[in-house]
């Protein structure tokens, strides 16, 4: 006879754990995403062609061995073969003005 109050027991434990798992799923709001959210967060910020081009461009050039090369609009003197280089990476302790981004350097 002690069986049936373990099965009264064990039908109600499944009963309200199908109910519990009811009210779960219903609560659950998965199919609300919206997706132009989703697409907005995954585009490209929108940046204006005038702050696009100078991000290229900098203004100050700083070499692996703390050179600091400032950005010129003309140069009146004239340098040496071995004192230009057109890549930033390829500075020595003789290089005085670097070419690059279209823009001349000249080292402070």
């Amino acid at each position: 006879m002690r069986v049936k109050p373990m099965v009264l027991r064990l039908a109600i434990l499944v009963v309200s754990a199908t109910a519990l798992i009811g009210v779960i799923k219903s609560n659950v709001h998965a199919a609300e995403v919206n997706t132009s959210q989703l697409e907005d967060a995954a585009q490209e910020p929108n940046i204006p062609a005038a702050v696009f081009e100078r991000l290229g461009h900098p203004d100050v050039i700083i070499t692996k061995d703390d050179g600091s090369f400032v950005k010129t609009k003309q140069t009146e003197v004239v340098f040496r073969p071995d004192e230009i280089v057109y890549d930033s990476a390829m500075t020595t302790n003789k290089t005085k003005v670097i070419i690059a981004y279209g823009d001349t350097y000249i080292k402070e």
